[in-house]
């Protein structure tokens, strides 16, 4: 999702393959496009590869600049903010995965609701210093990093505060985010570690 949304506000053409994962084979696939193994990855010209979602959203950023925030502090700030979403709040991921035709009330472990709180401390924390609506005014790359995140409060009923929740508001009602929910609950295959029943 993430390097989707970077590449719809960049307004660069890209045409997306999908490779279903947990099925037979799906793994020398992945390993046929890069030695990582892992999506997504984006394909430049006939040959180069670029994987991992903050490396495909750097290059779009190469030809778009303004999808980082223009203060040179918040730019870095932002990137910061992109890394610890890809390395930090690992409960959070673990216990609320993403699945957006899903909707619970089931309770969550403890260690989740700690990750959802420090990602929400993060949010406000950010959107005090700006005047919003998004993290550093204007819609930028660590938006993009926030939704799948933002998604997850919206799945599991996750407890938030107004700030927090209207920040979720606006990035569930952007349209290139629309475009991406409106493909995925059209998707037919089941997801038995994560669909469970809705209560």
């Amino acid at each position: 999702m993430r390097p989707y949304l970077v590449l719809r506000k960049a307004e660069l053409p890209f045409q997306e393959n999908l490779i279903q994962l947990d099925v037979t084979g799906f793994k020398d696939q992945l390993l046929a496009l890069t030695d990582a193994g892992t999506v997504p990855v984006l394909q430049v010209g006939d040959d180069e590869m670029i994987a991992d979602s903050l490396e495909i959203s750097k290059w779009a950023a190469l030809c778009v600049p303004n999808l980082w925030p223009k203060d040179i502090a918040d730019r870095q700030a932002a990137l910061e903010m992109c890394q610890r979403m890809q390395s930090d709040f690992g409960n959070f991921r673990e216990h609320a995965p993403m699945n957006l035709r899903r909707r619970t009330h089931t309770e969550m472990p403890q260690s989740c609701l700690d990750d959802a709180a420090k990602m929400v401390d993060m949010w406000e924390d950010c959107l005090a210093k700006h005047d919003g609506p998004f993290l550093f005014d204007d819609w930028c790359i660590a938006d993009a990093f926030s939704t799948p995140y933002a998604t997850r409060f919206v799945t599991y009923d996750i407890a938030r505060p107004t700030k927090a929740d209207t920040y979720i508001s606006e990035l569930m009602a952007d349209e290139d985010y629309l475009d991406w929910e409106a493909d995925a609950l059209i998707e037919t295959w089941e997801l038995p570690l994560t669909d469970g029943v809705s209560t």
